[in-house]
C-alpha cells in the first residue's frame, strides 16, 4: 500500500486514506477472508449509508491502484470478484512508520530522532 499523503488531524486509517476506503480496508482485515463487495456491502451499510455501487466501484479503484488484490470466481450468477488485502493491519503501521521515520531524518536530521527516542 503506497501512502503518499498523511492527515494529522484524523486518527488510524483515516489518516491515510478516505472513510470508505479505510471502513473497506477495516472490513477487509476483520477475519482475514477474501470477501466480495456485497460482504463488504453488508458491513459498511450499517454505520454508512452507501450505494452497491460505490462501494463497487471504490474496491475497483483501490484494485486499480494497488490497495487490495482480487481474484476471479465463478458462481452460480456468472463471475465475481473476490478481494483481500495485500498487507496486514501490523505491516501498514510498519511501512508507514518507517517512511515516517525516513522522512524526519531527511527533513529534520538526527535531532528529531533523537527527540524520538527520547519521548517514545
Amino acid at each position: 500500500m503506497d501512502v503518499s499523503k498523511i492527515s494529522f488531524n484524523r486518527k488510524g486509517l483515516h489518516s491515510i486514506v478516505g472513510e470508505l476506503e479505510a471502513d473497506i480496508m477495516e472490513c477487509m482485515w476483520q477475519d482475514g477472508n477474501r470477501k466480495t463487495c456485497r460482504d463488504v456491502y453488508d458491513y459498511i451499510k450499517k454505520k454508512n449509508n452507501v450505494a452497491y455501487t460505490t462501494v463497487s466501484v471504490t474496491m475497483d479503484r483501490m484494485y486499480s491502484r494497488g490497495l487490495v488484490e482480487r481474484e476471479i470466481e465463478k458462481g452460480k450468477g456468472g463471475l465475481k470478484y473476490k478481494y483481500g488485502t495485500k498487507v496486514s493491519k501490523e505491516e501498514l503501521a510498519n511501512s508507514i512508520s518507517k517512511k515516517f521515520v525516513r522522512f524526519l531524518k531527511t527533513t529534520f536530521g538526527e535531532p528529531s530522532i533523537a527527540y524520538l527516542k527520547k519521548n517514545m
